[in-house]
């Protein structure tokens, strides 16, 4: 009899989780160069927020760390000099009162036009220090480089221990690490839009099934039990509905769930295994792997006529398909003369643009703004959670861990 994790294993190799694969898949695999797009940081005078410590100097280092994880500026913690003849930015900060509230003042400064870009006042108590800092980021890194921040955000992740898996949540700057559930077996958590719940997989009593976690409550329902495969949960935009993997009535095919778990209708059909992936954000479509032609590629199913086309074409082995929440890119790891590389690719087609560089990573995911990509892998830093911009210009080793399985990367409610 097969135990608990051989069954896991199993169940991994027909929705596609497998990491490893023979020298005759290999073969004729072509050789990838990959050109990354260079840029210049943007330098951001931060010094110590004016105030009383250790409350100056503990919100100083969120703000500076906030920054830092966007990955596209150079933190200085120097004040402004003069006669500057390159553009420049400084944040000013002042704690204006402790009691019986927190006062918290933020100003954004262009250096170079000499000109405010953006002032913020803050009030509430002192545990809201943290997230004033964030919002502010977020809009500071608008002001500086045309899109939103991330640092409003949070990041849910499945690591393996010899205990079993834990799924584990934390924000974006790492801070409130916990973990959320345990089970000898833990697959695919899934933000709902709103970032109020999780959907996962999880298998426990021997069967896999899946699970909605409210974030806010912390009670657990389940979602899927249905004979055979649950499997790779994906929230649709208006967050009401989920396609999941089933093989209740044969081979492993998409299906769209209600949040009761009733069957709205079924996606696929015929032979070879499907396995869901992205929804674009208008809903209208949905990224998914199948291996219907062979071998694991990566097709668009379209709600609006009920037909399927093919996506990639290149390489033999494409999966974890992320669509980005800005429309115009999808993510996804293919797999390359012995590793995974990360690839974008338009969703109308094209020629898949390679962002990973060195290194192997898996399961990527596309941050709430659309322009960051988070993935578990190994790099020249160490084996952990990787940060990449979209287009590849810029990583950094995110979260140092071993034995990741599964990331996810929603909005904080």
């Amino acid at each position: 009899m097969l135990s608990l994790r051989s069954l896991a294993v199993k169940a991994g190799l027909m929705v596609l989780l497998l990491s490893w694969f023979g020298p005759a898949l290999l073969a004729r695999e072509i050789t990838i160069v990959v050109d990354q797009p260079a840029f210049t940081p943007i330098p951001v005078r931060v010094p110590e927020i004016k105030g009383p410590e250790p409350l100056s100097a503990e919100l100083t280092g969120i703000l500076r760390k906030d920054l830092d994880l966007h990955l596209i500026f150079n933190i200085l913690k120097e004040p402004p000099l003069e006669g500057l003849s390159s553009r420049e930015y400084f944040v000013f900060g002042k704690i204006e009162s402790l009691s019986p509230v927190l006062r918290l003042y933020l100003e954004l400064t262009d250096l170079f036009e000499k000109r405010a870009l953006l002032r913020k006042r803050f009030r509430g108590p002192q545990a809201a220090g943290r997230f004033m800092i964030h919002r502010f980021v977020d809009q500071a890194v608008k002001a500086m480089a045309g899109f939103p921040g991330m640092s409003y955000s949070q990041v849910a992740f499945v690591r393996r221990t010899p205990r079993g898996d834990e799924l584990c949540l934390m924000h974006f700057d790492h801070y409130g690490l916990r973990v959320l559930h345990r089970a000898p077996i833990i697959l695919a958590p899934r933000f709902s839009p709103d970032g109020r719940r999780l959907a996962f997989v999880s298998y426990e009593g021997g069967r896999p099934k899946v699970r909605l976690l409210d974030l806010t409550t912390g009670k657990t329902a389940i979602l899927a039990a249905y004979p055979g495969l649950n499997a790779s949960p994906v929230w649709h935009p208006d967050g009401k509905h989920l396609v999941v993997t089933l093989s209740k009535d044969g081979s492993p095919d998409l299906y769209l769930l209600d949040l009761s778990g009733k069957i709205v209708k079924r996606l696929t059909r015929g032979a070879g295994v499907n396995t869901g992936g992205s929804f674009s954000p208008d809903g209208h479509y949905l990224a998914f792997v199948s291996d219907r032609t062979g071998s694991p590629q990566i097709y668009i199913y379209d709600f609006i006529t009920g037909g399927t086309r093919r996506l990639t074409f290149s390489g033999r082995y494409n999966v974890s398909p992320a669509w980005s929440p800005r429309g115009d890119r999808l993510v996804f790891a293919g797999w390359r003369r012995g590793r995974f590389i990360l690839f974008t690719v338009d969703p109308e087609g094209g020629t898949p643009l390679a962002i990973s560089g060195e290194g192997s990573f898996e399961g990527p995911v596309v941050g709430p703004n659309g322009m960051y990509v988070l993935a578990r892998g190994q790099g020249p830093e160490g084996e952990g959670l990787y940060l990449f911009l979209i287009n590849g210009a810029a990583r950094k080793l995110y979260f140092r861990a071993g034995h990741l399985v599964a990331v996810d990367w929603g909005r904080l409610p």
